[in-house]
């Protein structure tokens, strides 16, 4: 490779870098603040948390549609696009004088969902295969390290800013990244005349994915049998049904089934839905033991401030996995990072329902887990990416981003009502439902692991060409 094409391929990874880096400092730097944004509103528990779940059910709902849209419009434009939403949506979110406005905020910052998955897809459109594997582990790095980054920035920022800067700061990120995007990535090829986007199949994907992720983000709050929960529920499964039938019979349908049901990428979509129960479920379990008061007799009654520094061992984890990720991708390709990061990930618990005692002993495992996950994470993406054809690759992203969500929003319900199962004296979960919770994540990622294993070696029949 020419020494002009090397440079342009960092200068684009650099521009895919800052997207991913708007996007995930944005997905977890309001988190910490729910309760500020519930006393300056005025709003209850249950409505702050609306902040996250319109959010959320904005972010999966729109990625697949999204996805679709780049491999037919082009990346480049989505990207841009998807940028202009985050910074429209922050702007809207800070400058609200209410709860409904603010939601709405964040419902159009949920469109920044597609950024992660057509960074992925971009990188096998522009870079040479054997640059590939190093870009995608240093964009999932981006996004591990971004969204830690802006969990442990709010409250330092709350104590010097307006809580709205928590807002504010994601919008003049997004504005700058796509400064680089803009200059440095080709528009690329027009869109098909022949291709149209079936919008139907769009909007009913739209309808019973947004229900079941609503009814899956209530049922913690109110109990599977609530009416506001099994409503939604029993509606999404024959929109579903109905959906795959007519995605079967589309002539372009919106997401193609047979690509879905390839070996590579049907595995790889199943481990990355556990891998984002065991992941997702972790940033919720560690902050509430952490934060446990200690009469509770398990707890540190930690401050916010420290709660986000115990969760900052997680991206380090990532960042000095990197060299031996490298190494790994290299030797034994992307199959054997994917098990081997399941495998550590879920160790973590497991040290972690056993050590507890202290902060550094907790730190320990949460170290352990952000290297795991770091291994695990960057792996799905890319082995799906690089399994599916070109053409295909923004909405074969944006499926497995989607799997990842819902599996974080399964963990993180399934995990808090474990968690209720055994109530301590004081009102707080005792250390058996904490060791239940743990061992569930753990068996989660240990299931992770076996389907990992269920892709196809590299070099086999049934593996993925990359060109």
């Amino acid at each position: 490779m020419s020494a002009g094409a090397d440079l342009r391929g960092r200068a684009v990874l650099g521009a895919l870098c800052l997207a991913t880096a708007a996007y995930s400092v944005l997905q977890s730097l309001v988190v910490p603040a729910l309760g500020v944004f519930q006393r300056e509103l005025g709003t209850t528990p249950s409505g702050a948390a609306w902040l996250l779940t319109a959010f959320l059910l904005s972010a999966s709902v729109s990625t697949p549609v999204l996805g679709r849209l780049a491999d037919l419009h082009g990346k480049r434009r989505i990207l841009l696009g998807a940028l202009a939403a985050i910074s429209v949506g922050s702007l809207i979110s800070a400058t609200a004088g209410g709860l409904g406005v603010m939601v709405a905020g964040r419902a159009v910052q949920g469109l920044g969902g597609v950024v992660f998955p057509i960074c992925f897809a971009l990188v096998r459109d522009h870079l040479a295969a054997a640059d590939r594997p190093r870009a995608f582990v240093a964009i999932s790095t981006v996004m591990s390290v971004g969204g830690a980054a802006g969990t442990v920035a709010a409250g330092p920022l709350l104590a010097v800013l307006s809580s709205r800067w928590l807002f504010g700061i994601p919008a003049v990120v997004s504005a700058l990244a796509a400064l680089p995007v803009a200059a440095l990535l080709p528009p690329g090829a027009p869109r098909r005349a022949a291709t149209r986007v079936d919008w139907p199949g769009a909007a009913l994907l739209a309808t019973w994915l947004g229900l079941l992720l609503l009814a899956i983000s209530l049922g913690g709050r109110y109990g599977w049998s609530d009416p506001r929960v099994a409503g939604p529920g029993l509606a999404a499964l024959p929109l579903a049904v109905l959906w795959l039938a007519g995605q079967r019979r589309a002539r372009n349908p919106l997401v193609d089934l047979r690509t879905l049901a390839m070996p590579t990428v049907r595995a790889t979509n199943a481990a990355t839905l556990l891998l984002g129960f065991g992941m997702f479920g972790s940033w919720m379990l560690v902050p509430l033991l952490v934060a446990q008061p200690v009469a509770s007799g398990i707890g540190f009654g930690a401050s916010p401030t420290v709660v986000g520094l115990v969760m900052l061992p997680t991206a380090l984890g990532t960042l000095l996995v990197l060299p031996a990720q490298r190494r790994l991708v290299r030797r034994y390709g992307l199959r054997a990072a994917l098990t081997v990061g399941a495998g550590t990930a879920g160790s973590a618990y497991l040290m972690l329902a056993v050590w507890h005692g202290t902060l550094p002993q907790v730190c320990a495992a949460v170290l352990v887990m952000g290297a795991g996950v770091g291994l695990a994470f960057a792996a799905v993406g890319a082995l799906v990416v690089e399994a599916v054809p070109r053409e295909q690759t923004g909405v074969s992203a944006g499926v497995n981003n989607v799997m990842r969500t819902v599996g974080g929003s399964l963990g993180a319900t399934l995990g808090g009502a474990v968690l209720t199962w055994s109530i301590s004296a004081s009102g707080y979960p005792s250390a058996g439902s904490y060791a239940a919770a743990l061992a569930l994540y753990a068996l989660a990622l240990a299931c992770a692991l076996l389907c990992g294993l269920r892709i196809p070696r590299p070099g086999s029949r049934l593996a993925p060409a990359t060109p």
